[in-house]
């Protein structure tokens, strides 16, 4: 994944920003259960290569991006965003792509001449999979490396041989986010029809079938099913039935202390564990989105927000009894058109992913 900033911008070039750029990225995994590979952080781009899990890559990228600018903006008196566009995305199997994604990545000072080899860089990724500086904890380049050999001293020595053979390859369009006519006309082919190809998608047939498989299902799933999802109102009722504040109090121009917990509460349930935009919190109470960044900053501290881990844990629970709900009741509609079985499908796989976003890692990091 590639992000960049507007105008061709040198954003990262200001003091401290690539250091407050990586502290974003450890942030965002501490939240998710997405995964950096390896990255490199150039002038007026970023480099990532991610392992997403249950993550979205929107999701992912606006935790740290969104994250980035408002310190950039804070400290050097800015306004508005700095990334230039969506990211350009690569969607390739980790099997028979991994160690040539990281390679290039790795690569990218040296095809900018900004450097003689990739450990000359102290902005990548590099330097940690060899050994030569610490890793950051988030880094997790161990899956990488042991492709190469079980022994890590020996996986270091071929990595660093492999990186080093691969410095003078020209650019590759689809590591960049790029798609050819040839890879166009091969993945209609495979998937035998028309189909809208918008990232790159590199790996054997099978697992390009797999993904665009996928990806026509859950289009499927949208347009037959647009209803059957969660939404932050049925976050916010649930918060009430746990708390027992009223929905009206919450929603109104109270700033009572229980209220103002309720708020956090549900701010921090919708955007922090379902990862949805704070709009939507800031819309639902009719606040600046600045007012829903506080109440997650708050939401980090127990102490200052009042709220323990069990209460957070009981709401995270009734979400998944209301998922059940939605999805099991409105279906039985009279005027519903829907196939049961399907709906019991869609139904069993929302609430798998559920589960995994809400109890598949700790309420609070700390």
């Amino acid at each position: 994944m590639i992000c960049r900033f507007h105008n061709r911008q040198f954003l990262l070039e200001h003091d401290g920003a690539r250091d407050r750029y990586l502290n974003c990225l450890g942030v965002a995994c501490s939240r998710t259960d997405a995964r950096v590979l390896a990255y490199c952080l150039m002038s007026s781009h970023v480099h990532l290569v991610l392992q997403l899990g249950t993550t979205r890559l929107g999701t992912f990228t606006r935790m740290v991006n969104a994250s980035w600018v408002n310190w950039l903006n804070r400290k050097y008196g800015r306004l508005g965003t700095a990334m230039a566009e969506r990211p350009n995305s690569v969607f390739c199997d980790s099997e028979t792509y991994a160690l040539e994604l990281v390679r290039y990545v790795h690569n990218n000072p040296v095809r900018a001449k900004i450097v003689a080899s990739a450990e000359g860089s102290s902005w990548s990724s590099h330097r940690a999979y060899l050994g030569l500086d610490k890793a950051p904890e988030w880094l997790d380049f161990m899956p990488v490396l042991l492709r190469l050999s079980d022994d890590i001293v020996q996986a270091r020595e071929k990595f660093a041989a492999f990186v080093e053979g691969g410095k003078f390859e020209p650019r590759r369009a689809e590591f960049s986010g790029e798609v050819s006519r040839e890879m166009s006309k091969r993945i209609r082919s495979l998937v035998k029809g028309p189909v809208e190809i918008s990232y790159p998608v590199l790996g054997p047939d099978d697992f390009i079938l797999d993904v665009y498989g996928r990806q026509k299902q859950e289009n499927s799933d949208r347009e037959q099913f647009p209803d059957v999802s969660i939404g932050a109102m049925d976050v916010l009722e649930a918060v009430c039935r746990e708390t027992g504040l009223d929905k009206e109090q919450l929603l109104g121009s109270s700033r009572s202390r229980a209220v103002s917990r309720g708020r956090k509460l549900t701010a921090w349930i919708w955007c922090e564990r379902f990862g949805k935009p704070q709009v939507d919190i800031a819309d639902m109470f009719g606040v600046k989105p600045a007012a829903v960044s506080r109440m997650m900053r708050d939401m980090r501290n127990k102490k200052v927000a009042g709220i323990d881990d069990e209460m957070v844990k009981r709401v995270l629970k009734t979400m998944k009894k209301r998922l059940v709900e939605i999805l099991g009741t409105r279906p039985l509609d009279p005027a519903s058109r829907r196939d049961p079985s399907k709906v019991q499908s869609i139904l069993l796989r929302r609430v798998r992913e559920i589960e995994e976003r809400l109890f598949g890692r700790k309420v609070f990091d700390g």
